[in-house]
């Protein structure tokens, strides 16, 4: 007897969020990442991704730039998870010393770590983007 298979059903697709310039803003990041990650089963990531966005959505809020803030979650391979924010500032972002007393400016540092250094900008005609990948599988040491 011939059984027909049907063919492997189309992964989930990316979500993209615009969203007004306010710190208010990365709880709505936050929720939408955390539901994509949900959809796509990687709910280990939902911590670190959280963390990574709201740090990211918050750097741009503080840009004062009053143009489009859009925060994106994509699945370029199997393998890797990349979280986009962009804005309309052409200030790219830069990790700071903050020292033992500072009482912010660790973010990038905290995003660096997470990410293992995989993450970054790239200016754009009308502002940035910086994207930070996660690995949706634990990487060799």
């Amino acid at each position: 007897m011939y059984v027909a298979s049907r063919p492997p059903a189309a992964p989930p697709g990316p979500a993209t969020l615009r969203l007004p310039y306010a710190p208010e803003s990365a709880r709505a990041a936050r929720q939408m990442v955390r539901a994509k990650l949900q959809e796509w089963n990687l709910p280990h990531l939902v911590d670190d991704a959280e963390l990574i966005v709201s740090e990211l959505v918050g750097n741009a809020a503080k840009t004062g730039c009053m143009t489009a803030l859009v925060v994106g979650v994509r699945r370029p391979t199997e393998n890797l998870v990349r979280l986009l924010v962009a804005d309309g500032s052409r200030t790219l972002p830069v990790r700071i010393d903050a020292g033992p007393a500072a009482e912010s400016g660790r973010g990038l540092d905290l995003v660096d770590l997470v990410t293992k250094g995989r993450w970054g900008a790239q200016l754009r005609p009308l502002g940035k983007l910086v994207h930070a990948d996660l690995a949706t599988r634990p990487t060799a040491a």
